[in-house]
């Protein structure tokens, strides 16, 4: 007899959007572009995400929130040019 902890555990596609914070079609195209991994039951409509699926995400999100703070301290900002040129009269 297996135990709970031995299940594998499943999320649906809302309480996924509800951990994120996003809407569920957002996570139906991180789903469709090979971001979150699913399973879904042959015939079935009903799509489920593996806890662990939904984890690795959040930690690849966490590491390049990290990474983009890394690279936001190395931006160059620079003087706008402004033109010597005299300003156009523009007649009615």
């Amino acid at each position: 007899m297996a135990s709970i902890t031995d299940a594998k555990i499943f999320l649906t596609q809302n309480e996924v959007a509800y951990r994120f914070r996003v809407t569920p079609s957002t996570i139906k195209n991180w789903r469709e572009r090979g971001l979150l991994h699913y399973f879904q039951a042959p015939g079935s409509r009903r799509v489920l995400y593996p806890i662990g699926a939904v984890e690795d995400l959040e930690m690849q999100s966490i590491k390049n929130d990290k990474e983009v703070m890394k690279e936001q301290g190395k931006v160059e900002r620079k003087v706008p040019d402004i033109s010597t040129k005299p300003r156009k009269e523009w007649k009615i």
